[in-house]
Formats: structure tokens, sequence, C-alpha cells
């Protein structure tokens, strides 16, 4: 569960992927699989609604884990496509003043 009030910041992305819908559901649970990755909804034509959360524990090399991971998920085999539908960041906010990425 995503809580907006962490003590350190948090990267947030959604990302419409667009799967062969012959095996959506093989994709889905392959996509699961990546760090801070939920899928949300998942449709009879191959779309599925995936948050990708980035935290302290996943972040990777200077901030770039959320990219890597979308791009990573993107390259599984059967993903056709991919769209990022929301983004957000709370690296702005008074709390997270200073904080090293």
């Amino acid at each position: 569960m995503i809580n907006l009030l962490e003590e350190t910041p948090i990267n947030i992305a959604g990302v419409l992927f667009v799967a062969q819908p012959s095996n959506t559901a093989e994709i889905a649970k392959e996509l699961a699989e990546f760090p801070g990755a939920e899928v949300h909804e998942i449709t009879d034509k191959g779309s599925m609604v995936v948050t990708i959360e980035e935290n302290d524990l996943n972040r990777g090399e200077k901030g770039k884990g959320l990219i890597n991971t979308i791009t990573d998920m993107s390259k599984l085999p059967g993903v056709i496509s991919s769209s990022l539908i929301f983004h957000h960041n709370d690296y702005g906010l008074p709390q997270h003043q200073g904080t090293k990425v």
C-alpha cells in the first residue's frame, strides 16, 4: 500500500501495458514479480494497468530504478506496448527537502 506521507521520498508510476491476449495471465504474473510492481486490472484484449513504486529499497543506481524497471518490463516477451499514464514523486515535499536521490 502506498503511503504518501512516507519519511523517505517515493516515486510512483502508473503504466498501461498491452500484451498478446493469448498469454495475458502469464505476462501479468511476470510483471507483478518486478520490484515495487502491482498489476491492478487485466482485460480480455491484453491491456493491463500496473503501478510501480520506487523507494529506497528498490531505487537502483542514481534514482533510475523506476525508469529501468519500466524499460525491462516493456521488453518481456509478449508485451506489445507500454504507456506511462500516471507519475508522482514527493521529492519536493517539505519533509524531503535535502534528501539525496
